[in-house]
């Protein structure tokens, strides 16, 4: 019997199903492949953005509703998708740890430089104001004076004035002195004497008083004006005190003997005057000055009025003398 030709039904009945079910399967697989790679790259950008600020937790894309072909899904694919799903919690990157700097070494304090000695000619005013000061010096000096006297016996008066000027010109003075701080340290007192020697009147009328020294007190304010030397203004006051002797001696010892109540006791007087100087400082210790001084003295010589023999007796003698001098001197801090 002739041979029929085979069919090939079966085999493409075969292909038909076989691709069915591979459309099938890559309808269901696509949209869940999709979903997978956007969960994947959304979870990288949150973890490029963890070092900044805290990523927000990553909400699932809806799925579609599992079919029944998709069950056969592997394991694998669900623990992805899983992984997709839960949120990413960043982790905090560590700090860097910034080495501390080591501490700077405490450098030793320098030595204090040593003052340098101040030069004795240099020294402060506020340093040796504080010291007494003792000074010693020769006075030269020019005189006008005038002896006002006068003798009465009873209503009878004879005037024994006359005009004159000293027979020296040279005395010495010695002085101490300290500064006033309380007051300022620019002020100082201090007291002194000067010593005449053999006082006498000399040109045309020659007259011997005697040993005529002074005792006063004086203040001072120094005025610096350049470096080491000051302007120095002065006032002195005091006492003179003269020891008879030569021709006042004899005159006393005539009215004693005419019974006269005199005695042959040193002689009181009254003198003040200022002074305007320099003084320049040498050494720490030693100061040079000069001063030009005025200066007015008035000295007691008689004063008595009394009955002799039934006669009114009286004898007053005074002398005035105006002085302008020039005193150099030194003085030694101590």
């Amino acid at each position: 019997m002739p041979l029929l030709p085979r069919s090939n039904a079966p085999r493409s009945s075969m292909l038909r199903l076989g691709s069915a079910l591979l459309s099938a399967l890559l309808v269901l697989v696509t949209p869940e492949a999709l979903a997978a790679s956007k969960s994947r790259s959304k979870a990288k950008s949150s973890k490029t953005r963890s070092g900044t600020s805290k990523a927000a937790p990553v909400t699932p894309a809806p799925q579609p509703a599992p079919s029944p072909a998709a069950e056969p899904a592997s394991e694998e694919r669900k623990e992805e998708e899983a992984e997709a799903v839960a949120p990413v919690v960043p982790v905090e990157q560590p700090r860097p740890v910034v080495a501390a700097k080591p501490a700077a070494t405490a450098r030793p304090a320098p030595a204090p430089r040593s003052a340098p000695a101040a030069r004795p000619a240099e020294s402060s005013p506020k340093a040796t104001s504080g010291r007494m000061r003792i000074g010693v010096g020769p006075d030269l000096f020019l005189e006008n004076s005038r002896l006002n006297g006068e003798q009465g016996i009873n209503i009878s008066r004879r005037d024994e004035s006359f005009d004159y000027s000293s027979a020296s010109f040279l005395s010495a003075t010695l002085w101490l002195n300290t500064s006033v701080p309380s007051v300022s340290e620019r002020l100082r007192v201090g007291a002194g004497a000067r010593i005449f020697g053999n006082y006498g009147a000399g040109g045309g009328r020659t007259f011997g008083f005697g040993l005529l020294n002074e005792a006063f007190a004086f203040a001072e304010y120094g005025l610096p004006v350049a470096n080491k030397t000051e302007v120095v203004f002065a006032a002195r006051g005091g006492l003179s005190l003269l020891v008879p002797g030569q021709e006042f001696a004899a005159e006393i010892r005539r009215l004693q003997e005419q019974g006269v109540g005199v005695w042959s006791v040193p002689r009181v007087g009254w003198l003040a005057g200022p002074s305007v100087g320099a003084r320049r400082r040498m050494t720490e210790r030693i100061l040079l000055r000069a001063d030009i001084l005025a200066q007015v003295q008035q000295q007691f010589l008689f004063a008595t009025s009394e009955d002799i023999d039934g006669l009114r007796y009286t004898k007053n003698w005074n002398t005035l003398a105006l002085r302008l001098g020039l005193s150099l001197g030194v003085e030694f801090d101590f």
